[in-house]
């Protein structure tokens, strides 16, 4: 009689247990539906069908996360989350510009070169006249102080990476980032034809060592030569120089433009999600009244020092939200009594 009373206790737990586990699961199904529902409601409250991306695909979307005793996490994934990819690319960019900023390279070639005369045996064959040999010791160190190959080189790569700066920015469109490229590009052009230009001319004074005519006429005409290089090669490295100023200062300036702006943006939308939460937050009727709803807005969190990209929570109960709703507290209330931070 006894087994008989054991055995129908444990059938009836095992059954109780069971019924309890499918009440269980029908709640968390329900709850969920109610989180589905709720998330829709809350895309449409952001706009996140207005902002569309490359082939049309959204930019903006919420997945959900339930965890039982704590509440619903929301994970917000938003334009402005893609808007400061492009700020963190600039500021990439402008770092590696001041990676690339660097002195006059060839104060070190000139002084080898200088030094490679002493011992050159070209210069062996004219040794015996003092003033040959001060004169080609001239002019070679004229041609390594005048050589702005890798200084103009560097002004290039720092306008190039400027205008892709400002094109990511979108502070100029693709017909105007189209023209800085050209513009560039011209300079890269010019560049080539000038340092052959002084190529050239150095070969001739390396040959004029081994040519039997009167000295003072090749002289003369290497002078005249690398005068008019010099000439055509300086106002090339201004210009050059300029460019990736005015470049780099256009950049930095439209970089804190769009920094201020995104700032500004990310405030109006978290005002938007604070109006939305006092609006349908109440919409969670499933959702326990001492649980809370967790908002993780994705790349939104303030940036530190290491430039490590963080996220911004809010985290909302649902007693306010339905004190909000019902016009108890108001959404500045709303906001003071959420719990606000970055991780």
């Amino acid at each position: 009689m006894l087994k008989v009373i054991r055995h129908n206790l444990v059938v009836a737990m095992v059954a109780m247990s069971a019924v309890s586990a499918s009440a269980q699961n029908q709640q968390l199904e329900n709850l969920q539906r109610n989180i589905d529902i709720f998330s829709g409601v809350l895309e449409d409250a952001l706009d996140f069908e207005e902002a569309k991306g490359l082939f049309g695909l959204s930019l903006g979307g919420i997945e959900s996360t339930y965890l039982i005793g704590q509440g619903v996490v929301l994970d917000v994934r938003t334009p402005l989350a893609n808007s400061r990819n492009r700020l963190n690319l600039a500021s990439l960019n402008t770092a590696m510009q001041s990676l690339q900023s660097r002195g006059n390279p060839f104060e070190s070639i000139a002084t080898a070169q200088s030094a490679s005369t002493q011992v050159s045996p070209v210069m062996a064959l004219r040794s015996e006249s003092a003033d040959s040999s001060s004169f080609y010791s001239e002019m070679m160190e004229r041609v390594a102080n005048v050589d702005y190959s890798l200084i103009v080189n560097n002004a290039i790569a720092q306008a190039n990476e400027s205008a892709r700066s400002l094109r990511s920015l979108g502070s100029v469109d693709e017909s105007d980032y189209a023209q800085l490229r050209s513009d560039i590009e011209a300079l890269r052009a010019d560049l080539g034809q000038k340092v052959q230009g002084l190529r050239e001319v150095e070969a001739q004074i390396r040959e004029s060592t081994t040519q039997a005519i009167e000295e003072s006429q090749i002289d003369e005409e290497i002078r005249s030569k690398l005068d008019a290089v010099v000439a055509q090669i300086e106002p090339l490295r201004e210009q050059a120089v300029a460019k990736a100023a005015e470049l780099k200062q256009r950049s930095e300036q439209a970089e804190q433009a769009y920094s201020q702006q995104w700032q500004q943006d990310v405030v109006a939308f978290e005002d938007k999600l604070y109006q939305a939460m006092c609006d349908y937050g109440s919409t969670l009727r499933e959702l326990p009244l001492d649980e809370r709803v967790s908002i993780i807005l994705t790349g939104l969190g303030e940036q530190g020092e290491d430039q490590r990209r963080t996220d911004k929570i809010h985290v909302f109960s649902k007693a306010d939200l339905l004190e909000c709703q019902a016009g108890d507290i108001s959404i500045a209330t709303l906001r003071e009594r959420s719990d606000q931070y970055s991780y």
